[in-house]
């Protein structure tokens, strides 16, 4: 029973350790700094009896600073507490995650963009196998949205290339980024743990017609072994990704409207004694997601948001049933000062979970502070 649960703990946190980074230069953008609160609550209802809650508070720090002409660097590092009310027993687990740099220069007149990321291990390790390991659970559940659902990894780093041009009405561009992720020790008494690397390759496209413009991207990732103590224990299917969304912009209201469709693969487990392939199973379903937003121009800089959406994500072939979620969200952001900025957030959630069994509601508040220098 040990080795299955640490194996499952081990699984918890591979379903989630893949790296997601942006770049983008701006010219003669100044250097900012943003510190962002985010509250958030889900409750879960099985079929079966009993409520299950799970909340989160996080504090992140990110900025951006110019280092010269057409180089700049970013940082994002942010901490959490999460606890867990399972079964009538409250547990709780907070801590730092990660540091994150990222080092992007463009060259040929910002046609060509490359970077260079590094996860510095600043965050939490070594968990403990009861009631820490089962938060790491929960935060691994496709269906819930929470802005932190790791904390320390071991060192990594991520290269990038990409690359942009103008084909006729269209503005298009295309990048590769491939990810090292170190081994650390997820959990106190486990051994070394080594996520496998991941490499994505993303295309994006952009065109406009009078107020109305769109918007589309597409992204794949294919990612290598994880391995426990260096036997292979897993392997996360590769991974197809689209978005596409349309803006209208109007004289006092502008509305955008989108989709996304995530489709994964199988994903293979392997046996610890000799290797071979257990099983090869989707843990996780194909989803689908559609929004539409409206944005109000107040006084000043001010903008007023809101926004419904759904979210779908199929039924897994492991054991998790289809979820349907609905979202409404408002949002509120401008500038107090010529170089302080201010942004506040409300977004409730409700729907149902492994096949309609588990009824779920959430809400999440966030806000956060702009300086620019």
């Amino acid at each position: 029973m040990r080795i299955k649960g640490v194996m499952t703990a081990v699984l918890a946190i591979a379903s989630i350790c893949t790296t997601a980074a942006d770049c983008q230069i701006v010219y003669n953008q100044p250097g900012t700094s943003a510190l962002k609160f985010n509250y958030s609550n889900w409750n879960l209802s099985p079929e079966s009896g009993g409520e299950e809650t799970i909340s989160q508070m996080t504090l992140g720090l990110s900025g951006f600073f110019p280092i010269r002409d057409n180089f700049e660097a970013r940082y994002q590092l942010m901490s959490g507490f999460n606890n867990l009310d399972y079964g009538g027993e409250e547990t709780d687990i907070s801590g730092l995650g990660d540091l994150r740099l990222l080092f992007s220069h463009s060259f040929s007149k910002d046609r060509l963009l490359l970077s260079a990321g590094f996860n510095l291990p600043t965050g939490k390790k070594e968990l403990d196998t009861g009631g820490e390991r089962q938060i790491i659970e929960f935060l691994s559940m496709d269906f819930l949205s929470l802005p932190m659902r790791r904390y320390g990894e071991g060192f990594g780093f991520n290269l990038q290339a990409g690359g942009a041009a103008v084909l006729g009405p269209f503005k298009c561009g295309a990048g590769v980024v491939y990810d090292y992720c170190g081994s650390f020790k997820p959990y106190d008494g486990v051994g070394d743990y080594d996520p496998g690397d991941v490499l994505s390759l993303t295309a994006t496209a952009a065109a406009g017609s009078g107020r109305m413009a769109y918007t589309g991207d597409f992204g794949f990732s294919y990612f290598t072994t994880d391995a426990l103590d260096a036997e292979d224990i897993y392997r996360q299917a590769p991974q197809f990704s689209t978005r596409l969304t349309a803006t209208l912009s109007g004289d006092r209201v502008a509305w955008s409207a989108g989709t996304r469709v995530i489709l994964r693969g199988r994903n293979k487990r392997y046996s610890l004694a000799d290797g071979a392939i257990d099983s090869q199973l989707k843990k996780y379903g194909d989803e689908y997601d559609v929004f539409l937003r409206a944005a109000f121009p107040l006084h000043d800089s001010w903008n007023l948001g809101a926004m419904a959406g759904t979210r779908q994500i199929l039924e897994s072939e492991e054991e998790f049933g289809r979820s349907s979620l609905l979202n409404f969200a408002v949002d509120l952001g401008g500038n107090l000062t010529s170089r302080l900025g201010l942004d506040l957030g409300l977004m409730y959630y409700t729907g149902s979970a492994d096949g309609g069994d588990i009824d779920i509601d959430g809400f999440q508040v966030s806000g956060g502070l702009r300086v620019s220098y």
